[in-house]
């Protein structure tokens, strides 16, 4: 077993970057402390894709986006491949090319300016120039992207005065809300590229979903008027 401290260090990061990507659906906190958000910053940036590719199965014609890092590898842990509809005859078709920027855009991703796809030969293997299986092209961050990597690792929102309403932070993004009567609800944070989740949880042990919203006071509303508090 290797006792290379970088090692250890570095899996840390991937592990604190896996549980990052994995993101929060239910009433979870991303990460519990300043070090493993500090960890997660760190492996963001390091294991960001700088490039991705196009490959169309020669057998079937479905085609799917992965991503590579900065030497050159999949991303098959942090980033998972995009499967792209329709049926190809090859990666550098326009109509799965489209698909692939399509894709890009939705996982907050680009083409880097100038970049062009290209034949793109997998593994260090021969790709056919005219049809190949692959297509690569350099890609950059959407200013979108940035932004919500700056939500994740910066300051957690405030939340503003509610009367008869007491906010007890329990997690980063997570805070227990004691109501007047005595009933406690759970809020929820989650930064998305797509638009902020909040959310309001409550019956037994928090387990139902009440409010899902975008924006913090829509979802704030029924801890405001506790009558519709109910899933």
């Amino acid at each position: 077993m290797s006792t290379n401290p970088m090692s250890r260090a570095g899996a840390r990061e991937r592990a604190a970057a896996l549980r990052l990507a994995a993101g929060t659906q239910g009433p979870k906190a991303e990460l519990a402390d300043d070090q493993g958000l500090e960890l997660a910053r760190r492996s963001e940036q390091r294991c960001r894709p700088v490039a991705a590719y196009v490959y169309v199965s020669p057998i079937t014609g479905g085609a799917v986006l992965r991503w590579l890092d900065a030497e050159g590898r999949d991303c098959v842990n942090l980033w998972d491949a995009v499967r792209l509809d329709g049926q190809h005859a090859h990666a550098m078709q326009d109509g799965v090319l489209g698909a692939a920027v399509e894709a890009l855009g939705r996982r907050g991703f680009t083409c880097a300016r100038g970049a062009c796809w290209a034949p793109y030969a997998r593994r260090g293997g021969v790709t056919d120039a005219e049809q190949p299986e692959a297509a690569r092209v350099a890609i950059e961050p959407t200013r979108a992207y940035l932004d919500l990597q700056a939500r994740r690792f910066g300051p957690v929102p405030e939340l503003p005065d509610i009367s008869g309403v007491t906010f007890t932070a329990t997690q980063r993004g997570q805070w227990t809300a004691a109501l007047a009567d005595g009933r406690t609800f759970l809020l929820t944070w989650s930064p998305a590229l797509d638009g902020d989740r909040w959310r309001v949880w409550g019956g037994v042990q928090h387990s139902e979903l009440i409010r899902s919203s975008t924006t913090r006071d829509k979802a704030l509303f029924v801890l405001r008027h506790p009558a519709h508090a109910r899933p």
